[in-house]
């Protein structure tokens, strides 16, 4: 029984591995119509992924974090293994599914916009502090950072007593912001900029 049980498993693990390996493709014109910006806005076989939300757009742009996409589409069964290394995703405002960039002379579509790096104002594995604030409530832990962040980046930060993991921005040097409010206080830190 134990031996139908494994196999069972395996071959039900087998199909969700093989779907995970082929990586989804950044579309090289990223644009939405709705303002609801979803997996399917920005990548070509995004599949049954496509109507995950990845973030809003209120303008007639909006700038995503790579490694924020490449983290929400992982946890939808998703994969982007973004072979450019990018660190920014530009949306502009446009038809779903149809590109609103202008198409040059040669008749193809510019890529996705990166932005260069910025300096780093928390460094992988360095000890931080996490507010998390709703309301009149405000806690503060300190956690360990999961990589290299600048002002106004989305990072994992692991809480040394719980091992759990806690998505906050970063507010600056050794600082995030993590809650309700936290994405509220990111897109305050990406429009000074």
């Amino acid at each position: 029984m134990k031996r139908f049980a494994f196999i069972a498993l395996l071959a039900l693990a087998i199909p969700a591995a093989s779907h995970a390996a082929t990586p989804m493709v950044l579309k090289a014109s990223t644009s939405d119509g709705d303002g609801r910006i979803t997996l399917g806005d920005l990548f070509d076989n995004a599949g049954s992924a496509s109507d995950v939300t990845v973030g809003v757009r209120q303008g007639q742009t909006a700038v995503l974090d790579a490694g924020a996409v490449q983290s929400i589409a992982a946890r939808n069964g998703a994969y982007w293994d973004n072979p450019r290394g990018l660190r920014r995703i530009i949306v502009t405002a446009g038809m779903d599914g149809t590109p609103s960039a202008v198409l040059p002379a040669s008749g193809f579509a510019q890529p996705a916009i990166a932005i260069a790096p910025r300096a780093a104002a928390v460094r992988r594995g360095e000890a931080i502090s996490v507010t998390w604030s709703s309301g009149g409530l405000t806690l503060t832990i300190t956690g360990v950072a999961q990589k290299d962040a600048a002002v106004g980046d989305l990072i994992q930060i692991q809480n040394p007593s719980s091992k759990k993991m806690i998505d906050a921005v970063v507010i600056g040097s050794g600082r995030a912001a993590a809650g309700p409010n936290a994405m509220q206080t990111r897109n305050l830190l990406l429009s000074s900029r």
